[in-house]
């Protein structure tokens, strides 16, 4: 029975795992991201996509996540003193 239930918590906790980096690494830095991206590149990244209704996992411009990502890492260093 302990057994069932460490197996249970562990897909638990890896599905919650996978919904925040989901939603921190594809809603929050996509949107901090896509400004900088917009204005480093003059407008020409991330280019427009069709909307899909059924389908809604694919992701286009990964580079507009990471660089919310590197500004989000950067900042918190920051706010933490490690670049005084």
């Amino acid at each position: 029975m302990e057994d069932i239930l460490v197996e249970l918590a562990k897909g638990f906790f890896r599905g919650l795992g996978y919904i925040i980096a989901e939603v921190f690494f594809w809603f929050i830095c996509y949107w901090i991201g896509w400004p900088i991206c917009k204005l480093l590149t003059l407008g020409a990244y991330p280019k427009p996509q069709k909307t899909m209704y059924l389908d809604d996992t694919q992701h286009s411009g990964v580079w507009c996540p990471i660089v919310g990502l590197i500004v989000v890492l950067v900042a918190g260093l920051y706010f933490l003193g490690i670049f005084s």
